[in-house]
């Protein structure tokens, strides 16, 4: 009986100390995956700033371009009221 109590208390033991150790394997690992989640995360952080300042830059320039888009608009229509006027002029001559 006391064989029997003494293998199965090592077996016990056996176990035990297994599950510790795994325990901190697995423990490990997940540190470790931890701080890959962390720098992945840090990583699209700066691509997130750095996508914001791109947006911003080119949502300046399309500001700029808008204001020249207009500003030829308003040089066409001038164009084409003198060229109308100059138009009508020149017609009222040859008559």
């Amino acid at each position: 009986m006391n064989r029997l109590m003494l293998g199965s208390a090592l077996v016990a033991l056996l176990v035990g100390i297994a599950g510790f150790l795994g325990s901190g394997w697995r423990t490990a690992r997940l540190e470790t995956q931890l701080q890959d989640a962390q720098a992945k995360a840090v990583r699209f952080e700066q691509q997130i700033g750095d996508l914001r300042a791109q947006s911003e830059h080119v949502a300046a320039q399309l500001k700029v371009e808008r204001a020249r888009v207009a500003s030829t608009e308003t040089d066409l229509r001038r164009e084409q009221e003198m060229n109308a006027r100059l138009h009508l002029i020149v017609s009222d001559g040859r008559k």
